[in-house]
């Protein structure tokens, strides 16, 4: 351990961090698991100190998988005995563990026979796989044994399910605050924040084959004439190694649920080729909810108060409050506390208007950046380009417009 350059500690503390939320929960065991790993990844109190600090960051999956996928072949299988010990250390792999296994294996390189050399290992040793059924792993190497290695290749080779987009071809209504127009007043609480735009925002949730695979944020920024109903959220919330692959006959399924509770399915409309923004079409919605308002970079200013809402850690619907900690160039800087599953949620100011979309946040301190609502212009205009170059994807040209 201690010929292990810190650079890789890190690397190694983060992958552990996605891995035991993958299912949105961390138990007793991986919590102590988790103390234990900094006692041994920490050669000093400084850097403990660092490591208690990335356990309130919001580690994005996309972002850590990126970093493994640098790092050389036996820095690769570190990594990935580290993260099946910690999510092993419960005696319990649940589905979206195994799913984060799989994709956390296929980065490192690690061939299919030596994830289930690995996996038996610690079935041995006590560790119980729930898939509610026999697991894959073994099943596979039944249908190998039986059917021959032709028709097993057949069967287990991996497709594409990467979402598709399905556009509408429809006219996007969106629309900005005027500053001083009196449309929209400041109002003077959180609560009140809350309460104008908590149907207005949404949990998305990504399901391969009715499994919960990746969960994020949303907000509601538009409609169309025929009552369809947009929803923006992160690219890499929908567009992930997660959600790339998958076995034959698998299904993708977007869903997003309101503060209410109630359930839509969703599409995806368009994904931005230059910025990590997404927008998924939602039918029957309409009357249950409300477009949020843009506020656009330029009536930004530092120390105005922001108001972060999404599905942090799986737990949805959650507020929480900060201000404006300074206009980055891209990127607008915020103090108010977000964590993984924040990501594609709303940022949004005293007006209850759309400021900024949570992407991320920073590895080392507790902040987090935010897109600025001019993206969202920018993307429906990307939108509008890409449709006349090839209008035969939409019913129409699809075209914009602001109010």
């Amino acid at each position: 351990m201690d010929n292990v350059d810190w650079n890789l500690k890190c690397i190694v503390f983060k992958a552990c961090l996605v891995a035991v939320w993958t299912d949105a929960t961390m138990s007793s065991d991986e919590r102590r698991y988790l103390s234990h790993l900094t006692e041994m990844l920490a050669d000093s109190d400084e850097q403990r100190e660092i490591l208690r600090k990335l356990t309130l960051q919001d580690q994005n999956e996309d972002q850590v998988l990126s970093e493994v996928e640098q790092l050389g072949e036996q820095e690769k299988a570190y990594v990935f005995d580290t993260c099946l010990g910690i999510l092993a250390s419960d005696k319990r792999l649940g589905p979206q563990e195994l799913a984060f296994l799989a994709a956390l294996r296929k980065t490192c390189g690690i061939s299919f026979w030596s994830y289930n050399r690995r996996l038996r290992a610690q079935t041995s040793a006590g560790a119980r796989v729930s898939l509610n059924k026999r697991p894959l792993v073994f099943a596979y190497a039944i249908i190998i044994a039986v059917a021959g290695l032709f028709t097993a290749y057949h069967l287990l080779r991996e497709v594409d399910i990467t979402p598709t987009e399905k556009r509408t071809g429809k006219e996007i209504v969106v629309s900005t605050l005027e500053p001083g127009s009196g449309e929209q007043p400041i109002l003077q609480t959180g609560q009140e924040v809350f309460d104008r735009v908590r149907k207005s925002i949404l949990t998305v949730q990504v399901f391969i084959s009715n499994d919960p695979v990746c969960r994020g944020s949303g907000s509601v920024i538009g409609k169309d004439d025929a009552g369809t109903v947009y929803v923006l959220t992160n690219r890499h919330v929908i567009h992930n190694p997660r959600t790339e692959k998958g076995k034959p006959r698998d299904r993708l399924r977007i869903e997003v649920q309101q503060h209410s509770g109630a359930r839509f399915d969703a599409k995806l409309d368009f994904y931005s080729r230059k910025h990590d923004i997404a927008l998924l079409a939602v039918k029957g919605m309409e009357q249950y909810t409300e477009p949020l308002k843009l506020t656009l970079k330029q009536n930004l200013v530092v120390g105005q108060p922001v108001y972060a809402v999404g599905t942090p850690i799986g737990l949805a619907h959650t507020f929480t409050a900060g201000v404006v900690s300074a206009l980055r160039e891209s990127h607008l800087q915020i103090d108010a506390t977000v964590h993984r599953g924040s990501s594609g949620g709303p940022l949004v100011d005293q007006h209850g208007a759309l400021c900024a979309i949570v992407t991320s946040s920073h590895p080392a301190k507790d902040y987090g950046f935010a897109l600025y609502s001019d993206t969202v212009l920018e993307v429906l205009k990307e939108r509008t380009e890409l449709a006349m170059e090839s209008p035969d994807e939409g019913e129409s040209r699809e075209t914009h417009s602001t109010q």
